[in-house]
């Protein structure tokens, strides 16, 4: 029921979130990965939860906001491109960054096309504590979104130990040298 110009500020708020918080992150990740995802992770669920329940709340829209603000604080790409970054030796660094960028590419689209079946879905039940909540095209993308973060959540705390930061000895030690080694594909 808002303005049409909401829908943009309401897409405008994610990548606002991840700007504000790409500095501390690129801070943080100088002594640790596994920390940092899994917070990224924990704010990211809070995110999408708080977007999809905004319709519960008066004052709806300024809860979506802060809910695409808060998702958009867990945004983790600038932990993964430095992931990316400290553990992958330079001779591979640009095909691991296109493959992460094809990803990030097919995520985008997928986003529109699940929204597009979530759509179909219009389902109300109660909860406790939170009363009535609807499940529809609105709610369930961030609902479903939340999910699949607990779930690499799960994963992440089960399974992910902090790397040897190959990639970053090798660049520092190209730096002191004064140089990149010549490869094939370095032409």
């Amino acid at each position: 029921g808002a303005h049409d110009a909401m829908s943009g500020t309401l897409i405008g708020m994610m990548p606002l979130g991840a700007f504000a918080s790409s500095i501390p992150y690129s801070m943080w990740t100088n002594r640790s990965f596994r920390h940092p995802f899994i917070m990224s992770i924990v704010v990211l669920i809070l995110g999408n939860l708080l977007y999809s329940m905004a319709d519960q709340f008066e004052g709806a829209i300024s809860i979506a906001l802060l809910g695409r603000f808060v998702s958009g604080l867990g945004a983790p790409k600038c932990i993964i491109r430095r992931y990316m970054a400290d553990t992958t030796p330079v001779s591979l660094r640009t095909s691991v960054n296109a493959g992460f960028g094809m990803v990030v590419a097919a995520g985008s689209a997928m986003g529109p096309a699940m929204a597009i079946l979530l759509n179909r879905i219009e389902y109300t039940t109660t909860v406790p504590l939170l009363g009535f909540v609807t499940l529809n095209g609105l709610t369930l993308p961030g609902y479903f979104m939340a999910l699949l973060w607990l779930t690499f959540g799960i994963i992440v705390v089960m399974t992910f130990e902090e790397p040897f930061r190959e990639g970053l000895k090798e660049q520092q030690e190209l730096e002191a040298r004064g140089g990149i080694p010549f490869s094939p594909s370095n032409l």
